[in-house]
């Protein structure tokens, strides 16, 4: 079980009144930033509804055995569920704006789920690295990833607050979940939009992190500079951070992901997707993966151990951690021009071509970038200036299958 440590802080900044709630609940290791909207009163009762209905399903889920597989089943049923009580509550009360964003993380042993809807935000800290894991579900981020507007132009835009996904609009609510490896020295920060103008640069944001170690001070050196920078909502920031021993901490499963060139320039969170889609097998030594001439619509990616792609006899190529062949089948199967086996005891991840059709489906943006990443590769692979495509071990062998 990683270890946790935990702290949060809501500020009203320059409103009447608070509209944001957040919850730290160490038992059930759950973590949630609530964002309301309506206004007095309606924001705050639909965002602290949220929180405790939250918390009550995930206690539920706890109670009943709680499955480590369907976690991302549970994260994603506790906000729907929360979504349909807000939702009662503005339509019995009158109050039709009643509404309110969610973000959160559930932790199980070095596993941790996030759910998401809306413009609240959550942000992985990792080897002096930040990165924003939550998508915005504004009509100027759709716009965005649209390619209407640039990236510069988000915050500006005159619809850069109108929300395309809330609780409480409707009975039902599509939520954003995705999966996440836990690894020591990790930080996740959880925040409603008011401490936007405090983690829009990610230098700074980093420098601020990394400078104050205790958790409180932290939070309230970041509230103090949202207000600096402007900002005129209420300020609701939540970190987590993950303990243990730092040195020589393992790879996540993402992380040699981005070794494959088909995967290196994706996001955090579309690698998560990635890693989601794939098969994980086990290979005992001498185990054939690819059989020569043999049909292949899969990529095969090495986690641990090794494989051996052999064209002919003395022209082979040895493929360890991080190491990916098949990419080019991912598109249309084909016959398999040499063998693929496990000289080790060798454990893979691999990604059928069943499973990257539904990745491009239904992550559209990430589906952009595979396929952009894909072309690039077997446009390098043609290159005549390229010796990639050589069989001449032990570099240019062809592995490029």
């Amino acid at each position: 079980m990683a270890e946790l440590e935990a702290a949060g802080l809501s500020d009203v900044g320059l409103r009447d009144n608070n509209e944001d709630s957040f919850s730290i609940d160490e038992t059930l290791q759950l973590y949630v930033v609530a964002d309301g909207i309506g206004g007095h009163e309606a924001g705050e009762v639909a965002s602290a509804t949220a929180v405790a209905v939250i918390q009550r399903e995930v206690q539920a889920w706890h109670d009943e055995g709680r499955k480590p597989g369907n976690m991302a089943g549970a994260v994603a049923g506790a906000i729907d569920k929360a979504c349909a009580e807000v939702h009662a509550l503005a339509s019995g009360s009158g109050r039709g704006r009643m509404g309110t964003t969610v973000t959160m993380l559930l932790v199980e042993g070095s596993r941790a789920v996030m759910g998401h809807v809306g413009d609240s935000r959550l942000f992985q800290v990792r080897d002096g690295r930040v990165d924003q894991i939550s998508t915005d579900h504004t009509l100027s981020a759709e716009l965005f990833r649209g390619g209407m507007i640039s990236r510069e132009q988000i915050e500006t835009h005159p619809h850069a607050h109108v929300l395309t996904r809330s609780l409480g609009g409707q009975p039902s609510v599509m939520v954003d979940s995705l999966q996440l490896e836990l690894r020591a020295g990790d930080q996740y920060l959880l925040s409603s939009d008011g401490l936007n103008p405090a983690t829009d640069d990610e230098d700074e944001l980093l420098a601020l992190i990394e400078e104050h170690r205790e958790l409180p001070k932290l939070l309230a050196h970041l509230v103090a500079r949202a207000s600096d920078q402007g900002s005129r909502d209420n300020i609701t920031g939540l970190i987590l951070r993950v303990g243990g021993d730092v040195e020589g901490v393992a790879p996540t499963t993402a992380e040699v992901l981005r070794s494959v060139p088909l995967l290196s320039r994706l996001t955090v969170a579309d690698l998560n997707h990635v890693v989601l889609a794939m098969e994980g097998q086990t290979h005992a030594a001498g185990d054939v993966i690819m059989p020569r001439g043999g049909e292949v619509g899969e990529m095969v990616v090495v986690l641990r151990g090794c494989l051996r792609w052999e064209l002919s006899p003395g022209h082979y190529g040895d493929l360890k951690r991080g190491a990916g062949i098949g990419q080019t089948t991912l598109v249309r199967a084909r016959r398999s021009p040499g063998e693929l086996v496990a000289t080790e005891d060798t454990q893979t991840l691999i990604l059928t071509a069943a499973a990257f059709r539904r990745l491009v489906r239904r992550h559209q943006r990430l589906g952009v970038a595979l396929l952009t990443a894909l072309a690039e590769e077997l446009s390098d692979w043609i290159d005549p200036d390229s010796d990639r495509g050589v069989a001449a071990p032990p570099k240019g062998l062809l592995i490029e299958f």
